[in-house]
Formats: structure tokens, sequence, C-alpha cells
């Protein structure tokens, strides 16, 4: 009875921010209606009311990930909005790392992903390529975007090669000690990939 009459009371919203809470914190194994539950002070069956199952749960956590940073704001310049929209997908990424590995673990589209999908598509066919050559050209580098940014946040969790290992490998020994700023190589790479599947 009294289960039943909490339930009305967990908005998507309220589900999402503790289910995304879960995630930051636990990971994707940490990932589970108990816990997610018990963050909200219910019980697992609470949640069930709201949501089907741990999958759904999943695409509530995503959306919120991805409408806690709004979409920039198109100028009218295909370039200048690809490099707008490349930068917010490396920022909402970086705030909650979790969220990709669990959409990976789930395999779940969402309104929110599928908007940014549109639009990605959209920009490219607005560069003026033919539209076979654009949504490869959005395939590709949304491929790669993603990659760059898996790859940022797993060195960032990793630890540098101890000074040992590195001895007699002066060029793996350059790339661990030299300056290296995330952002900037980001940069240095969309631009790279635009340049390069828009042909210059």
């Amino acid at each position: 009875m009294e289960e039943k009459s909490r339930a009305p009371d967990l908005a998507a919203d309220r589900i999402a921010a503790a289910a995304l809470r879960v995630v930051d914190t636990e990971g994707v194994r940490g990932f589970t209606m108990r816990a997610v539950a018990e963050a909200l002070g219910v019980t697992p069956m609470a949640i069930y009311h709201h949501v089907a199952d741990k999958a759904a749960l999943a695409a509530l956590v995503i959306d919120a990930a991805a409408r806690e940073i709004p979409f920039p704001n198109p100028t009218g310049d295909w370039r200048e909005d690809l490099l707008a929209m490349a930068r917010w997908s490396r920022q909402t990424t970086l705030s909650h790392p979790g969220v990709g590995r669990l959409r990976s673990a789930h395999g779940v589209w969402t309104p929110a992903i599928l908007q940014m999908t549109e639009r990605w598509v959209g920009l490219w066919q607005q560069s003026g390529l033919p539209l076979d050559a654009a949504v490869r050209a959005a395939n590709v580098s949304s491929a790669a975007i993603v990659g760059l940014v898996g790859y940022e946040i797993a060195v960032r969790e990793m630890a540098t090669p101890e000074a040992a290992m590195l001895v007699h490998l002066p060029n793996a020994r350059l790339a661990f000690t030299a300056k290296h700023d995330p952002a900037e190589a980001f940069e240095l790479a969309v631009h790279a990939l635009i340049d390069g599947l828009r042909g210059g």
C-alpha cells in the first residue's frame, strides 16, 4: 500500500536525476534498479511503476545527461555549427563518462540522441556534399569523435608509465612527457576531420 502511494511522487526527471548520480558514483556495474531505488528512498518495485525495465531506466539517464547542456544554437555556418556540436558532444561526455558506457551496455536510442543525430547529418548535408557522401561523413566523423573523447577519458584514468619503462623508448617518453592540452588536441582533430571529409 505504501509503495503504491509513493509511486506517483516519482516523476521521471527525479528518477533520471537519481539514476544519473548512481552512474556517476558507481559506474555501469553499480547501475541497478536497487541502487537507484535506494538513492530515491523507495523500493525497486516503486520504480517499475514508471519504467518498464533497466533499459528504459538507462534511456532516462542518457537523455537526462544529453539535455543537461543545451544544444548550441545554429549560426547558419555549417562548419562552425559542426564544431559547436562536436564540442557539445565532448562536454556532455566528459561531464558524465559513465553514461557513454551505459549506452553501449544497453544499446538504446533516445529522443535526445536521435535529435543530435538529425542535426549532425543535416549539417553535413549543408556542407554541400552529395547526400550519400554527407551521410558517410556524418557516420565517420561521429564515430571518430566518440573515439577521441573515449580515448581522452581512458588516458585521464590511466597512470603514466614509470620512468624506468621508458628509458630505451625516447619517442614513447616524449609522448608521455610532452605538454598536452586535451581540448586543443580535440580541436585539431575535429578540424582535420571536417576538412578531410569535406575535401578541404
